[in-house]
């Protein structure tokens, strides 16, 4: 995981290294949940309001952490809560909104609903067929995110209560993970709610309960993790502007728009 995360920073330094020739006032990196739900609509709308430009580049939310605390970028997006360790280092969150970890599967999959439980022995490999869980004689091919991944990890820690994933699991960037479960039979994967492609896969209920925006609020979803903005000590100056928009009814209008739930 750690040498995934050090690629990732070397992205991230070799992606504003050569757009270095068209300036930005703000660099972003980290959650490609936060990247693809959040900021590729945040970020035109900031910058019409107030001329400030943004670069922006993805990595997922380790590398978000990595990137902020050594400098590299003034903003990072990571898709769940700090941990001890990166608040004591001086980073400091700011939540912008909740999103959930779906859970999703080829799409001829007869299954609708499972249970925590039944997740959990799917992930870690103790239920390796669908016909234990109600489905056909198939076996089950997990599908999980690149390590670094809020959305693996947020899952790993709700669901699977901290145990590691099935160690011949699929891994797959979340940008494409629907993708990959459509094209694998009898695929399942956790992934972030606001980058599933339902045209692709369809969503397995958790407990009987769908990962809506009024399930998520209300908490009857138990998979959601928080929608955070990082700054290496308290934010100032642009990054704190930006922010503020981010918790700005506009702001707020474009995480709800894209199936995450506001903060206010």
């Amino acid at each position: 995981m750690k040498r995934l995360v050090s690629i990732a920073l070397v992205l991230i330094v070799m992606v504003f290294f050569w757009g270095s020739a068209y300036a930005v006032d703000l660099k972003y990196a980290g959650s490609v949940t936060v990247l693809e739900g959040v900021m590729k609509d945040a970020a035109p709308l900031f910058e019409k309001k107030t001329g400030l430009k943004i670069g922006l580049s993805g990595g997922g939310s380790g590398a978000g952490v990595k990137a902020t605390l050594a400098g590299l970028v003034d903003i990072g997006g990571v898709s769940r809560e700090l941990k001890k360790e990166e608040k004591e280092k001086g980073l400091v969150a700011y939540t912008i909104g909740y999103g959930a970890v779906g859970v999703v599967a080829r799409k001829d999959i007869p299954v609708d609903s499972l249970t925590m439980a039944q997740l959990k022995d799917i992930m870690t490999g103790k239920i390796r067929n669908w016909k234990e869980v109600g489905g056909p004689d198939l076996p089950i091919k997990v599908v999980v995110s690149t390590p670094g991944c809020g959305c693996r990890e947020e899952f790993r820690k709700i669901v699977m209560g901290g145990e590691p994933y099935r160690s011949d699991a699929i891994v797959s960037p979340m940008v494409t993970l629907s993708e990959t479960v459509k094209n694998t039979p009898g695929a399942i994967g956790p992934l972030a709610t606001a980058v599933i492609d339902r045209t692709k896969v369809k969503v397995i209920k958790v407990d009987g309960v769908e990962p809506t925006p009024q399930n998520i609020k209300t908490k009857r979803y138990k998979v959601v993790r928080e929608i955070n903005i990082v700054t290496k000590g308290p934010a100032t100056g642009k990054a704190k502007q930006f922010i503020e928009f981010l918790l700005s009814d506009e702001g707020q209008s474009i995480l709800e728009k894209n199936g995450f739930v506001g903060v206010k």
